[in-house]
């Protein structure tokens, strides 16, 4: 019970937490920042909103997967570090951000990115109990 309305706690910080980013963001609230730098409104709004939105998204469904104990979910973590890695290196070719934008995006994803590989792949009662979920999913 109490793990559950801890996660349930964790889920209306998480949608809070996006609603005053979108709030900052409709009602011209600043400053506006990417990459550590700062930006104008229309240029968060092009360029980092969309990514902001969809990993919204991502973070939702990787807290329903933790809660509901589905062993997918480690994947989608995964995913969201590889897909600021994609997004930042697709936006910097194409030179419609910053290289130092890109770079930190970049490197920030890698490092959390690795550090989620290995505890969520290769820490040995982690790895242990998504194999569990994994293998009484699979029954």
């Amino acid at each position: 019970m109490a793990a559950s309305f801890a996660t349930s706690r964790r889920l209306n910080e998480i949608k809070e937490s996006l609603q005053r980013a979108g709030l900052r963001a409709i009602h011209d609230v600043g400053p506006y920042i990417m990459g550590g730098e700062r930006v104008t409104r229309s240029e968060w709004l092009d360029i980092a909103a969309p990514l902001v939105a969809v990993i919204g998204v991502s973070m939702a469904l990787i807290a329903l997967g933790f809660a509901s104990q589905k062993h997918w979910s480690r994947h989608f973590v995964i995913a969201m570090f590889s897909l600021i890695i994609v997004y930042a290196s697709i936006l910097g070719a194409l030179n419609l951000i910053h290289h130092t934008v890109m770079w930190r995006a970049i490197i920030n994803a890698s490092v959390f990115g690795a550090a989620s590989v290995w505890y969520f792949y290769f820490k040995p009662n982690v790895a242990a109990y998504f194999r569990e979920l994994r293998d009484r999913h699979n029954l």
